[in-house]
């Protein structure tokens, strides 16, 4: 289990001025198995969550029984920072854990309220929070650039580009879960993959996705 120093939350931190916050806010910490909902839609937002251990998908469920994965967040990572406002609105969507999860539930009012010393320590988290909440700004912009492709193979390559790391993509996340965050079927999405394969696009490995001709990535043709 990860430690609050060495989270991003808690970015240079000092563990006793942790420990003081800790006592301050009334932050919580809790276990959830996996299928557990952490919080659903409709409900009203009480805590900024902080990741100790597993992993947490934030979904929205449709009518139709389709459910989009807007992301997963790991060990180390922050989620319900989306409605991180003095003003109070329901959450639009689901958080549901995908494995054994312990989560820090860190009361979002302590964001709100500085005590009379206005403690250093204090403005750092508030500076960190806002460095985490542009970077998952950032990411959401790129999906839903991904997400505005017009067909499948072009959704695959705009993702594939924008998740690689010297030529490999290592997803985080099984077939289903990756069917549900591009917005497709889970079959469409496996046919797909296999035939990019197949005309030696990418080479599929378990949880990672190598990059063979990036170039044809630029100009998808199904």
């Amino acid at each position: 289990m990860i430690t609050l120093k060495d989270t991003g939350l808690f970015h240079e931190v000092e563990p006793f001025e942790i420990q003081k916050m800790m006592k301050c806010s009334g932050a919580v910490t809790k276990e959830y198995k996996a299928g557990d909902y952490i919080f659903r839609e409709e409900d009203m937002p009480q805590f900024l969550y902080l990741i100790l251990e597993g992993e947490v998908s934030i979904v929205k469920d449709f009518a139709t029984g389709r459910q989009d994965i807007l992301y997963v967040a790991g060990t180390g990572e922050v989620f319900g920072e989306d409605f991180f406002c003095p003003e109070q609105k329901p959450y639009w969507f689901n958080a549901v854990a995908n494995e054994k999860a312990i989560i820090l539930l860190f009361p979002w009012k302590f964001f709100f309220g500085f005590c009379s010393n206005a403690c250093e320590h204090h403005q750092q988290l508030i500076r960190n929070m806002l460095e985490i909440m542009a970077v998952r700004s950032f990411d959401m912009t790129k999906k839903a650039h991904i997400l505005s492709s017009t067909t499948l193979r072009e959704k695959i390559s705009v993702w594939l580009l924008e998740s690689m790391k010297d030529g490999v993509v290592d997803t985080g996340m099984n077939r289903e879960q990756m069917a549900a965050y591009l917005g497709v079927t889970r079959p469409s999405l496996s046919r797909e993959l296999m035939k990019m394969q197949k005309e030696g696009i990418i080479e599929i490995d378990k949880g990672r996705i190598v990059i063979c001709d990036e170039e044809r990535l630029y100009s998808p043709v199904e």
